[in-house]
C-alpha cells in the first residue's frame, strides 16, 4: 500500500482518537456522570448529522476496527492470566457477581422491553 492510500486511513483514525479524546475532556471538565467514551461518540454522531454523511475513509476505517475486534481483548486476557492466582482466590464471588449482573440485566431488559410495548400500544390485548 502506497503513503497516499495510508493517509485517509490515518486521518479517519486520527477523528476517531479526537473524538475520543474531546468526550473524555467534556466529561472531566464538566464532571458528568457518563463516560468520556460515551461523550465521544455522541460528538462523532453530532459530526455525521452535520455532514448528512459518514465519509468514506472514516467507514472504511470503522469497517477495519470492527473486522479486528477481536484483537482488543488480548490485553484483558493478558491480564487476567496475569493475575490467575487472585482469580482462582476469588473465583466465587466473580461468578456470582457475573451471574448476578447477567439475571439483573436480563430482567432489566425484559421489564424496559414490557414497558415500552406497553407504552406504544404494542403489547398484547388480551392481557
Amino acid at each position: 500500500m502506497r503513503a497516499r492510500g495510508v493517509i485517509p486511513y490515518a486521518a479517519a483514525f486520527l477523528v476517531l482518537v479526537l473524538c475520543n479524546w474531546a468526550g473524555g475532556r467534556v466529561a472531566a471538565l464538566l464532571h458528568l456522570p457518563v463516560p468520556g467514551t460515551v461523550i465521544g461518540i455522541l460528538i462523532l454522531l453530532g459530526v455525521f448529522a452535520f455532514l448528512g454523511r459518514v465519509p468514506q475513509p472514516l467507514r472504511r476505517m470503522a469497517e477495519f476496527l470492527l473486522r479486528h475486534l477481536n484483537l482488543f481483548y488480548i490485553p484483558a486476557g493478558v491480564g487476567v492470566m496475569a493475575y490467575a492466582a487472585l482469580v482462582r482466590q476469588d473465583l466465587l464471588p466473580i461468578v456470582a457477581a457475573l451471574t448476578g449482573g447477567t439475571f439483573i440485566a436480563l430482567i432489566a431488559g425484559v421489564l424496559a422491553f414490557h414497558w415500552t410495548a406497553r407504552l406504544t400500544g404494542q403489547g398484547r390485548s388480551d392481557e
